[in-house]
């Protein structure tokens, strides 16, 4: 794009994107400082309440000062593109997403010491905000940056909230990305601090094993998992896994919150006790038992100050690598696929109208909107189940016991013992399914706020790359003769366009490729033209539809799976009768809708011969 001004700074170029914003590179001239400004989708400014919300929630995140968070300079209104801004400093490094990325095509994970430095450092952030009342409710790798120096910048704080807003969370919205999502937000619940701790521990079960706990084809599919299966132990995929770390890790990701480190001090804490290889620094003889050699897992440890443990064998994965059984009440989980299947059909069928067609802005975000957590919530709040005990390793004596080993609750203490009868094989459950589900579909068919398709296929984090034409957004030289994108004026051509898809879920059959003529006659900052003006100084012509006959949408008809390229688009059109450089803009459309796949694609073509 051509420099522009947005209040007092000037923007240089595109840095990043993302399903709620676009993050430019400006400079500062009075003060001689480059920032970064994300400027947010104008669509949004489309709720009335979006105003208020931002500069509340502007203000308070401008209000966190921390080194491992990023700062925020300045707040204010685009009139031009209708769109508001954040001014943050400026990190000269790559996010921990394109850092996995690099990783993962070099076929190679972080060392453990790196890792758990990245995490803790994260955790160290989230614990002075959550100490001022701040919750992320997005953490994953793509808001975590690492400057230069290798410093762990944390970001986008609060701009969830500023883009749901307080009745989302309030009517059952699931804020987040559901790859990174605690059950509970899966469950349609706000989710508190001990949400942005399980996050954080996906994260790190990532960094370390190279792959996320659990993973799908489908947003729906991946939160199902996180709300009903048990956590694939990192030595399932790595025998020599240290079981200090892999503790650590299993309790971040319990999926009860109550479970979980309560604090993220505590999971901070916890990870400072890991040496260089994942293994406690100080491990203390099991009070009865085998040794932590002989057992294969590892022994209790206590904060350096003295009373408090950090982990205790309740907290650590069997010896023979299998998960603890600690898992959501049955209740839960039926209610909660219930609950997410509704919401996600309710969701479709109120985002498209009786023509079948959505009268969603085109966009994306990185959250998702249910209608009927308000039930879900009522089903889950019955007296809370205990969680099954584990009956300890045979020791020596083989004696068994029902004394289960010690646990660590929100408040502990050294020593926490209690003695349960043992449950019985076979207990007779209630029958709460039909009446949940009943409950739930008069809750989602009550008058509720239309769902926005944007916020749902958001949880996609849609995007895409070109994978031909080579340098599309750039016309070819009046020399280079071989490019079948030097037309000679007034004929016909054709060329292949392949996209791959770089989204976390499968595009489904039909999506298109469609003009967009107000982009193309007034082009945004989404729109790209540097490359265009750089190559045509003097013959550049303004931008129009090419395409054969002023065809308006190219389909896929085929699936495209994750990470997959799409069936060739054969793309026709005829040269205008002038010689120059044009060019269209053209957004990739999911299917029934109007939401756009990533940023605006930019198509250029140089025209010879003519008049």
């Amino acid at each position: 794009m051509s420099r522009r001004n947005l209040g007092k700074y000037e923007v240089i170029d595109r840095i990043g994107r993302g399903g709620m914003a676009e993050v430019y590179r400006g400079y500062h001239a009075a003060l001689d400082r480059y920032v970064a400004i994300k400027l947010l989708h104008s669509f949004l400014a489309d709720d009335p309440e979006f105003k208020e919300r931002f500069e509340r929630e502007a203000r308070s995140v401008a209000k966190l000062k921390h080194p491992n968070i990023v700062q925020v300079y300045d707040f204010e209104h685009d009139a031009d593109s209708d769109s508001y801004y954040m001014v943050m400093e400026f990190i000269n490094g790559p996010t921990l997403k394109d850092r996995l990325f690099d990783l993962g095509a070099a076929g190679s994970r972080l060392p453990v010491a790196e890792a758990v430095r990245i995490i803790k450092t994260a955790a160290h952030a989230l614990a002075y905000a959550h100490e001022r009342k701040m919750i992320h409710r997005d953490v994953k790798p793509a808001n975590l940056m690492l400057d230069e120096d290798g410093r762990v910048v944390l970001t986008d704080f609060g701009i969830a909230k500023i883009v749901t807003g307080a009745h989302i969370t309030a009517s059952g919205g699931m804020i987040g990305t559901p790859a990174y999502m605690a059950p509970e937000q899966g469950l349609g619940q706000a989710g508190d601090e001990r949400s942005d701790i399980y996050s954080l521990g996906v994260i790190l079960y990532q960094l370390v094993t190279g792959r996320l706990p659990f993973d799908a084809n489908t947003p729906l599919a991946i939160i199902l998992k996180h709300v009903n299966e048990p956590l694939p132990l990192p030595r399932q995929f790595m025998p020599n896994f240290p079981a200090d770390l892999e503790a650590v890790i299993w309790r971040a990701l319990e999926k009860d919150p109550d479970a979980r480190f309560q604090s993220a001090h505590e999971f901070a804490a916890a990870l400072d006790a890991l040496d260089m290889s994942g293994q406690l620094r100080l491990a203390a003889p099991s009070p009865n038992g085998p040794s932590a050699q002989e057992s294969g897992r590892a022994t209790p440890t206590e904060y350096q100050n003295g009373d408090t443990p950090i982990l205790g064998p309740a907290d650590l994965p069997l010896s023979n690598g299998t998960a603890p059984n600690r898992r959501v009440p049955r209740y839960a989980r039926v209610v909660g696929t219930a609950a997410l299947v509704i919401a996600l059909v309710v969701t479709g069928r109120a985002a498209l109208g009786r023509d079948g067609r959505a009268s969603a802005p085109a966009a994306t975000l990185s959250e998702v909107e249910s209608p009927v957590a308000a039930a879900t919530t009522a089903a889950l709040n019955p007296t809370r189940t205990p969680p099954p005990t584990r009956t300890p390793s045979p020791t020596s004596s083989a004696t068994p016991s029902a004394t289960p080993s010690p646990t660590v609750s929100a408040t502990p203490t050294p020593t926490q013992t209690s003695t349960v009868a043992p449950s019985p094989t076979h207990t007779v459950t209630p029958d709460l399914t039909s009446t949940a589900v009943f409950l739930m579909v008069q809750r989602a068919t009550a008058a509720t706020p239309t769902p926005n398709m944007a916020r749902t296929l958001a949880a996609c984090d849609l995007e895409y790359i070109v994978v031909a034409p080579d340098r599309h957004d750039r016309p070819p030289s009046p020399t280079d003769f071989a490019n079948i994108r030097l037309i000679r004026a007034n004929t016909d051509f054709e060329f292949e366009i392949v996209l791959r898809n770089t989204s976390t879920c499968v595009w489904p059959e039909g999506v298109r490729l469609s003009y967009s003529a107000a982009l193309t006659e007034n082009p945004n900052p989404s729109v790209d033209l540097t490359a265009l003006i750089e190559a045509c100084p003097d013959n550049l012509r303004p931008g129009l539809n090419f395409a054969r006959q002023q065809q308006s949408n190219f389909f896929i008809k085929e699936s495209v799976g994750i990470t997959e390229d799409s069936p060739p688009l054969v793309f026709t059109g005829t040269a205008p009768r002038t010689f120059g450089c044009y060019y269209g803009v053209w957004e990739l459309i999911y299917p029934n809708s109007s939401v756009r796949i990533g940023r605006p694609l930019v198509l250029t073509i140089r025209a010879w011969g003519g008049g």
